[in-house]
């Protein structure tokens, strides 16, 4: 039936209105179990599973994190960038992080410190530009997260995580709620990211050949 017809207007209407990330993230930390896999919160998310998925390696990483977890998490991201730039429909994992569990004690504690910020910039999303969120904008947006993924796991002195974690989590929230401002927002913060990683890389490579050039 068509959607402009008053039967189709009528069933756009009867629509649940789409949970927003915080909610998904509140429901997730809040369940029976003591674990939850990634592969049920993908079973879980549905169209969510790119944004929110992205979302799940890369906020942690706006905090300071010991050794090896930004490691893990950049991996995490380089996969869902290489997902997401060959348009799959589906997010695909391997199975060594589909299968991982986290505590929902974790996911609670994270919610606690993270969920504010998170519900205060889903207060100023709404669904626009949908071009950049459509599956071609998705890959140029892919390629993005590859790079951000990249350095997290390069050791890059003087950056860390916490410059392309902040970025990816922008740009996973613009993806979940479908809105292309923020994730242009994310992409422009990435910039940032791509630059001090760049200016410290070069820093280290000058110091270098000093040391040994003297």
């Amino acid at each position: 039936m068509d959607a402009d017809t008053p039967g189709g207007l009528r069933a756009r209407l009867r629509r649940p209105t789409p949970e927003r990330t915080s909610e998904v993230l509140r429901e997730l930390a809040t369940g029976d179990a003591e674990r939850v896999t990634f592969r049920d919160i993908l079973a879980r998310l549905r169209h969510r599973a790119f944004g929110f998925t992205l979302l799940i390696f890369a906020l942690p990483c706006v905090l300071p994190m010991p050794p090896g977890i930004p490691t893990i998490c950049g991996i995490a991201l380089c996969i869902i960038a290489l997902n997401m730039m060959a348009a799959r429909q589906r997010l695909w994992l391997p199975g060594f992080i589909a299968n991982k569990s986290v505590a929902r004690s974790d996911l609670q504690r994270l919610l606690a410190r993270a969920g504010p910020r998170l519900e205060r910039l889903e207060r100023i999303c709404r669904p626009r530009f949908a071009i950049v969120t459509e599956p071609v904008g998705k890959v140029l947006i892919g390629l993005v997260i590859l790079v951000l993924g990249l350095i997290m796991i390069l050791p890059i002195p003087f950056v860390g995580n916490i410059p392309p974690g902040i970025a990816a989590t922008v740009i996973a929230i613009g993806l979940t709620e479908r809105d292309g401002l923020i994730v242009l927002i994310g992409a422009v913060v990435s910039t940032v990211a791509v630059a001090l990683a760049s200016v410290a890389t070069w820093t280290a490579i000058l110091a270098i050949v000093d040391y040994f050039a003297g």
